[in-house]
């Protein structure tokens, strides 16, 4: 029987995406004031272009700043993916689940590890957030932080080893 399940989850802006928006608005309200200023002035309507390039270049660059995560577990392996504004798709990590060497809830009381390749990629809520651990070949130990819904979860803890499973079921 196969395993499969996936979820979509949006990343809450934090406050360097606010700022990175308002940086970018301020800096095109500029531009523009300046452009049409020259226009005006100087009567060259050429300026207008570059005054609409601008607008669309920081529409372009604060709808880039949108970011959803995709989770797909299909029977031993779950593949994460970043859709950057709905427009652009980058693959982050596949891994095989049977080789993650820890897995659960993300608290206080799991172990902070600073020699590890992080791999961020859930909501930035801080809620119902999970952690998996696991050594690879390309990155070493790795921690995958993520916030998967329950179908997620169901299709990861049925992949996981015998032993990690018994581990979850005592917590």
């Amino acid at each position: 029987m196969d395993n499969f399940a996936e979820y979509l989850v949006k990343k809450r802006p934090d406050s360097h995406d606010n700022l990175k928006k308002i940086l970018l608005i301020t800096a095109t309200i500029l531009v523009c004031a300046i452009t049409i200023f020259f226009t005006i002035l100087m009567r060259i309507p050429f300026i207008l272009i570059i005054t609409f390039a601008v607008i669309y270049g920081a529409y372009y660059l604060i709808s880039g700043l949108s970011v959803e995560y995709e989770y797909a577990v299909t029977n031993d392996e779950m593949d994460i993916d970043k859709i950057i504004a709905r427009r652009k798709r980058s693959h982050l990590i596949t891994v095989d689940i049977r080789k993650f060497e820890a897995f659960g809830v993300l608290d206080e009381t799991v172990p902070k590890n600073d020699d590890c390749t992080l791999v961020l990629c859930s909501d930035n809520t801080g809620e119902g957030e999970y952690y998996a651990d696991l050594t690879m070949d390309d990155y070493g130990f790795t921690r995958i932080v993520f916030t998967p819904n329950d179908a997620v979860i169901e299709a990861i803890t049925a992949s996981l080893s015998p032993q990690l499973r018994m581990k979850l079921r005592k917590e």
